[in-house]
């Protein structure tokens, strides 16, 4: 019973974080798995990919409620998404667990400084509309995303929103809007090449989903109204500990 209330617990972190910054869940999931419930890393990034379909739909449904959603994008890029969902499946049956783990590591501090910088969302488009001009390496870029997401148990919305931001032009919110239905369809893909491969530990899934279910909703509405400080410096300060929980091990068989 404590195993469960402490998945539960982790599943319903990671979807009010995820659900309020508008990404997937997975950078709190897979370290919350691995370094504070003590799950090995092959067995959480499954869960957590699993976890994300979830968490992606509710959070997605407040952004579409509010029309923060371009489903053009959301079909174009999220093929390509997809397609790499699969293929960064596939790869991690063969890539050893400590490369897994430092991939995951600079993913958490790549996160974790780019969060704490955060950005106002403006109400209109600040770029020009670049998605005919820019088409092409975004597709490129959304493959890579995906690939590496589904390698580490991500749902990548740390790398699609600044595409969807930067590059494409949308409104931060919309971004955010976009990413969360995108990352929906790429995980389920991933979600089914696990599972086809018997990699998805259901004791462990089961309450995690609950949570994240759950912590999705609420943060996935307060993110589409708020974006308190407060979040973004405890998130810091949490990542970056939790990159260092996961990544001194392997280190230290480096050095």
């Amino acid at each position: 019973m404590p195993d469960m209330l402490l998945y539960l617990l982790g599943g319903l972190s990671a979807g009010l974080l995820g659900g309020y910054l508008g990404l997937g869940g997975g950078e709190i999931m897979v370290p919350f798995l691995t370094v504070v419930a003590g799950v090995d890393i092959k067995t959480a990034v499954p869960v957590s990919v699993a976890a994300i379909v979830v968490n992606s739909i509710s959070v997605s449904n407040e952004y579409l409620k509010r029309g923060m959603v371009d489903l053009e994008l959301v079909i174009v890029l999220g093929l390509f998404l997809v397609m790499g969902n699969i293929v960064g499946s596939n790869l991690s049956l063969v890539i050893p667990a400590d490369s897994i783990k430092l991939l995951l590591t600079i993913l958490l501090v790549y996160t974790s400084f780019s969060l704490l910088k955060g950005r106002k969302a403006p109400k209109q488009l600040v770029f020009a509309d670049n998605r005919t001009k820019y088409l092409l390496l975004c597709l490129l870029l959304a493959f890579g995303v995906g690939t590496l997401a589904a390698l580490v148990g991500l749902g990548g919305g740390v790398f699609l929103i600044p595409i969807l931001y930067l590059i494409i032009g949308l409104p931060l919110s919309t971004a955010r809007g976009t990413s969360s239905l995108m990352i929906c369809f790429a995980s389920a893909s991933a979600t089914a090449i696990y599972f086809f491969h018997d990699m998805i530990d259901l004791s462990i899934a089961s309450p995690v989903i609950v949570g994240i279910a759950l912590g999705g909703k609420v943060g996935g509405f307060f993110g589409t109204v708020a974006r308190p400080v407060v979040i973004r410096v405890l998130f810091f300060v949490a990542m970056l500990y939790l990159a260092y929980m996961l990544a001194s091990e392997p280190l230290e068989k480096l050095l």
